[in-house]
């Protein structure tokens, strides 16, 4: 289990890394060409714009599976009781991948019912707009994994009884 979690976060870190470093050199190129000469490519706009995109879901994706993402746990913090704050974690956790589930199903929907294609590069918008289920199926994986170790905390804290 620990190799698959490994090779998910070396496989999105490259993925990512080429990405931005494909981003950073569309966007160069476009630059130069339209402000040294005088020449737009009619296609960096759109695909900068569709890598973005990609990044930007792929990214939180990555962070959450790290917990990177932006974490208000102060009140959580001031509970006495761990078993407590474990729950409330557990029941954060699930919440969260309610939410996940609804944007990669409503994200889904989205992508199979694109018909369109982009003007520049005509490409189908299902491709761009896929990475909304795709990042959502992603996420509640490692969801269900979050939540299995919540659960799997709770089955080893000692009951009331046994720590007396």
């Amino acid at each position: 289990m620990k190799r698959l979690l490994h090779f998910g976060i070396v496989l999105y870190k490259a993925t990512l890394t080429v990405m931005t470093v494909a981003l950073f050199i569309i966007v160069g190129v476009s630059v130069f060409t339209r402000y040294f000469l005088n020449s737009s490519l009619g296609w960096s706009d759109e695909l900068s714009r569709f890598l973005f995109i990609w990044v930007t879901f792929l990214g939180a994706a990555y962070a959450y599976g790290l917990n990177e993402h932006i974490g208000l746990d102060f009140v959580v913090d001031r509970i006495r009781s761990e078993k407590a704050r474990t729950v409330i974690r557990l029941l954060g956790e699930i919440c969260i991948g309610a939410v996940i589930f609804v944007i990669a199903w409503f994200g889904w929907d989205v992508a199979v019912s694109a018909t369109n294609l982009s003007p520049a590069l005509d490409i189908p918008m299902t491709f761009v707009y896929g990475v909304v289920p795709l990042t959502g199926a992603l996420m509640l994986v490692q969801n269900v994994l979050k939540i299995l170790q919540w659960i799997g905390r709770l089955r080893t804290m000692p009951t009331a009884q046994e720590r007396r």
